[in-house]
């Protein structure tokens, strides 16, 4: 897989979520709370077992850093309790695990990898004045991409990716900073608000030969726009 497949995965979510923004920002008045924010996040994965070429090892999986972002919609005729999130993100991390395949030893196999996640999530808030707690669930698709995959009687390749289904279950809260910022020198005005969030994601991952079952902890910190 080259940096072309890549940039085919990442942008028709970006042009999507931009899509949303401006027909939401046009009906936001009428129609509820429109949210539209980006984020840095930090990922803590689970080490979990690897399957390398008929053989299950135990794999050692790195912490990685990302960013993100997301549009909300809360519709006033649900009290703008329960809204509809679209979210996409991307991170680093690497694997590493015992390399036995085929009944042979071969050291230590590795990679590095690229995760990049789109979710719809369902969000049940309690809408405050200035402080928004929040749960919530979502479900969606992973691409996992192999980076460099240094992995002995594999057929390895610079790029190598795998799309999965993925769900999580997320927690957080907002904090208003400002409620009423001019938007644009118009008698409109925006709300800007930073919230802290916690997910814990699940992706089951096949490439060619390897497959891991990969969990791991989100931690958000974040700023964004209501309208």
């Amino acid at each position: 897989m080259g940096l072309a497949s890549l940039a085919r995965l990442i942008i028709p979510p970006i042009l999507l979520l931009c899509c949303l923004c401006l027909r939401d920002v046009a009906i936001a008045g009428e129609f509820g709370d429109v949210e539209l924010s980006a984020y840095a996040l930090g990922s803590w994965p689970r080490d979990m077992n690897i399957f390398n070429q008929e053989t299950t090892v135990p794999s050692s999986i790195q912490d990685g850093f990302g960013a993100g972002f997301k549009v909300g919609l809360f519709p006033s005729a649900l009290r703008r309790m329960v809204g509809l999130e679209l979210d996409s993100n991307v991170h680093g991390t690497a694997v590493s695990f015992p390399n036995v395949a085929n009944g042979q030893n071969h050291g230590t196999g590795r990679s590095d990898l690229l995760i990049i996640n789109t979710t719809f999530n369902l969000i049940l808030r309690y809408p405050g004045e200035r402080i928004r707690p929040y749960i919530g669930a979502g479900i969606g698709w992973s691409h996992g991409t192999l980076l460099n995959p240094n992995i002995a009687g594999r057929d390895d390749k610079d790029f190598d990716s795998a799309r999965a289904f993925t769900h999580q279950f997320l927690g957080g809260a907002q904090v208003v900073l400002s409620p009423h910022v001019p938007l644009f020198n118009t008698q409109r005005t925006v709300a800007v608000f930073l919230y802290g969030e916690y997910r814990y994601l699940s992706s089951d991952y096949h490439w060619e030969g390897l497959a891991i079952d990969f969990r791991t902890h989100y931690g958000l910190l974040g700023v964004g726009l209501r309208f």
